[in-house]
């Protein structure tokens, strides 16, 4: 059964322009040490990390993202005493989908499971300075070019610009386009759905006549529904099953690593 809840307006979440928070949980000391050390040679050369935050355990992480969510980069450890990087991936991403994820390991069978919670990529203990500038440089191009990917929503004499990875799904409702948003708001808007899929990019699809689901927040296509972050259940159609299972096999396989 699919239910809806009373549209709420979006609370904007506004930060200053070139802020990049960037953190690190690992377990090892001297880890983090010579990760902060790399992290500060980067910084001085590119100029565009601001703030950086570091956690030993799981537990602090979390309740950090419970508290702040702000971050934008998360480097995180595959292996803990207690819990593995992967489940502690899968609160993290019930929490804050876009983030970006990048696993740190000793040992690279582990890293294939990052498909699961659709890391960005994974690094090789020891880390090199060469590693880490690469991979922050494609990550932070992500960011940038997720920033100028939008839609301008206008809505009872209100104008919104809703960023591509801030919607989780749209669907028609009582005539009009509902958007479900990670902030857990949800705005109107007033054009037809056919609209509003024709200026979003290949992130997206229309699974069913009345809903769009951006593929990021996808965990599993079932029989006739495809369930989103934390349990959201959207109809899908029959005969869009196939192309939208391959899709979205095509774009976990494009995402990650």
């Amino acid at each position: 059964k699919y239910f809806h809840t009373t549209p709420t307006k979006p609370e904007l979440n506004i930060r200053e322009e070139n802020i990049m928070k960037i953190c690190i949980c690992d377990d090892e000391k001297d880890f983090i040490h010579n990760f902060q050390l790399l992290l500060k040679q980067y910084s001085k050369k590119h100029k565009n990390i601001n703030q950086f935050n570091s956690f030993e355990n799981e537990n602090d992480l979390l309740s950090y993202f419970y508290s702040q969510n702000d971050i934008d980069i998360l480097f995180l450890d595959i292996k803990f005493q207690t819990y593995s990087g992967i489940e502690i991936a899968k609160k993290i991403r019930g929490i804050n989908p876009s983030v970006i994820l990048i696993f740190l390991t000793s040992f690279p069978e582990y890293a294939l499971s990052g498909y699961k919670v659709k890391a960005f990529d994974y690094l090789v203990k020891p880390l090199s300075y060469l590693q880490l500038e690469n991979v922050l440089d494609q990550a932070i191009s992500e960011l940038k070019s997720n920033e100028k990917h939008f839609l301008i929503i206008k809505d009872s004499g209100n104008i919104f610009k809703i960023k591509f990875p801030e919607i989780i799904y749209i669907e028609t409702y009582n005539r009009n386009i509902l958007f479900h948003l990670t902030s857990g708001s949800e705005i109107t808007g007033h054009e037809s759905l056919k609209a509003y899929e024709d200026k979003l990019d290949e992130r997206f699809y229309r699974c069913h006549t009345g809903y769009i689901v951006n593929m990021v927040y996808v965990t599993s296509i079932q029989k006739d529904c495809a369930i989103l972050n934390s349990n959201v259940t959207v109809p899908v159609s029959r005969y869009k099953k196939k192309k939208f299972q391959m899709l979205f096999t095509d774009f976990l396989c494009n995402s990650i690593f």
